[in-house]
């Protein structure tokens, strides 16, 4: 085996890259400036050298989506598209990554795999697109759904993006009616190895829902504890509709996990999150 992991330069796909290396898997890595995954030739060229391909590629920046709709129509759709293709005609396994994003937050309860998608966002109607590109090209291809990854990416996630604030401000506010279940990127990338030859859609978020208020409070509380020289005195809840933005987002996405706790245990969030700051919060200052 030996597994082809685009997006390398992603927050996802360096942790990808670096756990598969310790774990003994062989494989490699491309960026998006080294292999753009809407362009066949390129993909066809990198397909060449493994047998199982990780899409950890994608525009993920929900608001600027908004505006930048055909770079990210590009990346999410048209890039898994034609991995998927390519991965049918060559013989090669797909597992593209997705997102709770694709769900509408309305239904009231931790998501499984056979809900109906309804995004609300252009950022959601994307990945969803990619998500049946990639299925109806090649229907033994694996999706796999993860939500609010922290970890990795040299600081460029939600974890690190409070440590920083927490250290700057006084003050901060975080929505606190938008709930999910946050995910740890290095247990995630474990779970990807028991799924690399897995088909259909999957479900993977650590144990537990939160609201991003209440996550921002846990990494305030850490910080404190670790030593971290915090100076936030007070982290305010406020609604989504105090906070500008310029994609509507979903209020409640929990993943319900039970069809990957079948081939796999998992752990709670507070566990990945103590697992952030001794990897890697220290450097992702």
């Amino acid at each position: 085996m030996k597994v082809w992991v685009a997006g390398a330069g992603g927050q996802v796909g360096q942790v990808l890259l670096h756990v598969f290396r310790e774990r003994g898997v062989d494989c490699f890595g491309t960026s998006h400036a080294e292999v753009n995954i809407a362009d066949q030739g390129a993909v066809f060229s990198a397909m060449k050298e493994a047998s199982h391909v990780v899409n950890a590629a994608g525009y993920t920046q929900v608001d600027p989506a908004e505006l930048q709709r055909e770079e990210a129509y590009l990346a999410n759709v048209k890039g898994p598209e034609v991995l998927a293709k390519a991965a049918k005609e060559m013989g090669r396994h797909l597992v593209h990554i997705s997102t709770d994003y694709v769900f509408d937050g309305y239904l009231g309860r931790s998501y499984v795999e056979e809900d109906e998608a309804r995004p609300l966002n252009w950022y959601g109607q994307t990945k969803r697109e990619g998500e049946i590109r990639a299925l109806q090209n090649y229907p033994e291809s694996c999706i796999v759904r993860v939500s609010w990854v922290f970890g990795g990416g040299g600081g460029r996630h939600y974890a690190s993006s409070i440590l920083r604030a927490v250290q700057e401000k006084k003050e901060l506010r975080f929505v606190d009616d938008q709930k999910g279940s946050p995910t740890c990127a290095w247990d995630f990338a474990e779970a990807l190895l028991h799924l690399l030859s897995k088909s259909g859609i999957h479900h993977y978020c650590n144990k537990g829902c939160i609201s991003k208020y209440e996550f921002a409070c846990a990494v305030l509380e850490k910080a404190t504890e670790k030593g971290f020289p915090v100076v936030c005195e007070k982290i305010v809840p406020i609604v989504s509709s105090e906070f500008f933005s310029l994609a509507k987002r979903p209020l409640f996405t929990p993943f319900n996990t039970q069809k990957v706790e079948k081939i796999l245990s998992i752990r709670p969030w507070q566990e990945g999150l103590e697992d952030f700051f001794s990897r890697q919060a220290v450097h992702a200052l």
